[in-house]
């Protein structure tokens, strides 16, 4: 049976995506199946950002959250968020189907370079056979009214222990941001960037809206 509070937070997050960014833009392919979600964390949006790629792929998510902050806000484990020591509850989700949405850099840290990277991520792919993806993401503001996220997936070489892997993702973390942050320096800031879909449409500058106006009134 559904939760219903699970339900009314779902959809609260949802209309908070749509109308406090101009949308998502995805490049990259989610894995098949059960997979770790390994992203940087430097916006406040990311986790929302994440749930709305996910949900419209109609994948079921966990996130891992650090445990004192669970301890604060309880009422997302009805999301399938869960404390960063409760190591077999994430096993269980992987084991059931969810992708794990885990960021290892441990921390939200300020745009930039990629910080670094504990081993959990890495360990829960390792330890369950699931695939490893980083997910480079950048929360930018532009040129339009509201910010836009653009999330690159690439899937991780599986070989190696944990700290091989750890290796692995942190490299391959470090450079689709820096492929990200450059197509960004340099791209039309009223264009989308090149190589990237719509998953989410949000909030229009009003300047598009007044537009959008003009074209259906001939003006």
């Amino acid at each position: 049976m559904a939760d219903p509070v699970a339900g009314v937070l779902t959809t609260g997050f949802d209309r908070l995506v749509r109308g406090g960014l101009r949308g998502v833009w995805l490049r990259g392919r989610l894995p098949a199946g059960a997979f770790v979600w390994a992203a940087n964390h430097h916006s406040w949006w990311d986790p929302f950002v994440a749930a709305a790629v996910l949900r419209r792929a109609r994948r079921t998510a966990g996130l891992v959250m650090l445990q004192d902050t669970i301890q604060r806000y309880a009422f997302a484990r009805r999301l399938g968020v869960f404390g960063s020591r409760e190591l077999r509850t994430g096993l269980r989700q992987l084991a059931g189907g969810r992708v794990l949405i885990v960021y290892p850099e441990g921390e939200l840290r300020p745009p930039g370079p990629l910080g670094p990277l504990a081993d959990g991520a890495a360990w829960y792919a390792h330890r369950t056979g699931v695939p490893l993806a980083a997910v480079a993401v950048r929360v930018v503001l532009r040129g339009h009214q509201a910010p836009e996220a653009y999330v690159s997936i690439t899937a991780v070489d599986p070989a190696g222990e944990v700290g091989v892997l750890t290796g692995s993702l942190a490299r391959t973390l470090h450079d689709d941001l820096s492929t990200l942050d450059r197509q960004l320096a340099v791209a039309d800031p009223r264009a989308g960037l090149a190589g990237f879909r719509p998953v989410l449409l949000g909030r229009r500058s009003w300047d598009e809206r007044i537009d959008a106006v003009t074209r259906r009134l001939r003006w």
